[in-house]
């Protein structure tokens, strides 16, 4: 008699043990919730790219351009300035040039003539790439080496198509712009 309830006891105490590991484990509910708020938190960070995303990221060689840039953007601020000077011809004069329709529009035909310099900016870092590409693929042995420039030579002409659309869009709107400034006169 003994020896059945040590066995009775030992199958409830294994038993007992046995659900309380169960009720440990989370259920297949808990698990499929957990990993739709994980996929959604996923999907929150993940950024789509498109084409026009990688047109208009630049090559290393573009940074090289930027103090030009900014060189021929304080130029063109410097401009403006020297034109304020010429207040002393009189106060009237300075005044009706202030008063023009022209000088609403020149804020747009600014921001137009920027975008267009730097289209033409990111255009040549991206020709600078590209023969930079051609050299290598010319003095290259390597078949894996060979295509690889030659599949970056191909994404740098594409951006250098790419720049050029945006430049003759930018040229296009720049010219109706001061086509319509012109007409206000």
């Amino acid at each position: 008699m003994k020896k059945y309830v040590c066995a009775t006891l030992i199958f409830l105490l294994a038993a007992g043990a046995a659900c309380v590991a169960q009720s440990d484990q989370p259920t297949l509910g808990e698990l499929a919730r957990k990993h739709r708020q994980e996929e959604k938190s996923l999907a929150v960070k993940a950024k789509v790219l498109t084409n026009e995303d990688v047109a208009t990221s630049t090559p290393s060689a573009q940074t090289q351009s930027a103090p030009a840039a900014s060189a021929s953007a304080s130029a063109a601020t410097a401009a403006p300035a020297s034109s304020g000077a010429d207040k002393s011809k009189g106060p009237d004069k300075a005044a009706d040039t202030s008063k023009s329709p022209a000088s609403k529009d020149a804020p747009e035909v600014a921001e137009l003539k920027q975008k267009l310099s730097t289209y033409k900016q990111q255009q040549d870092g991206w020709k600078q790439s590209a023969k930079k590409y051609e050299d290598l693929l010319a003095n290259e042995t390597s078949d894996f080496r060979r295509q690889m420039y030659q599949d970056a030579l191909q994404g740098d002409k594409q951006n250098v198509q790419a720049m050029q659309d945006k430049i003759d869009q930018a040229q296009s709107d720049l010219e109706k712009v001061e086509k319509a400034s012109s007409q206000g006169h």
